[in-house]
């Protein structure tokens, strides 16, 4: 099985900035959240914050308070803009990618957009198979990540 985005942050810390997280902030924070969020991005929230990894990415957190970073600030940014409410942006960098919010649609699963449109470009059902088809799929070989 190939190295998780936590393996590889261990791996290779100086490639990943966490934001870091309480947990008690955090579940109240989930308990009004009035979306659905993909729960394996809420296990990567829980564990991390969110952070910055490689040279361009950025894992939008829940309760960072960065410019660009707070999940839903940038998220009301690209709602303004087109993108589907259902849709809840956790990534930005090389693509847009956002959890699935309407579990009767699209099962809560993790999507690619096409930024001009915002049309999902592909879809993965965990948080694993998306970094590996996405972020480790373009920088493992640049960082000499184990495969």
């Amino acid at each position: 099985m190939p190295p998780t985005i936590f393996e590889d942050s261990i791996a290779r810390p100086d490639l990943f900035h966490w934001f870091g997280v309480s947990q008690p902030e955090f579940d109240a924070w989930l308990a009004v959240l009035p979306v659905r969020v993909h729960p394996g991005l809420v296990s990567f929230w829980r564990r991390t914050g969110g952070g910055d990894c490689f040279e361009s990415e950025t894992l939008l957190g829940p309760l960072t308070t960065g410019p660009g970073d707070n999940v839903i600030e940038v998220s009301e940014f690209y709602w303004d803009k087109g993108l589907p409410r259902d849709l809840l942006l956790f990534h930005t960098g090389m693509c847009l990618s956002a959890s699935s919010v309407d579990s009767r649609r699209h099962r809560n699963r993790l999507a690619i957009l096409k930024p001009e449109t915002f049309e999902v470009a592909e879809w993965f059902d965990t948080f694993n198979a998306w970094y590996q088809n996405t972020l480790r799929s373009e920088y493992a070989g640049r960082y000499g990540l184990a495969v």
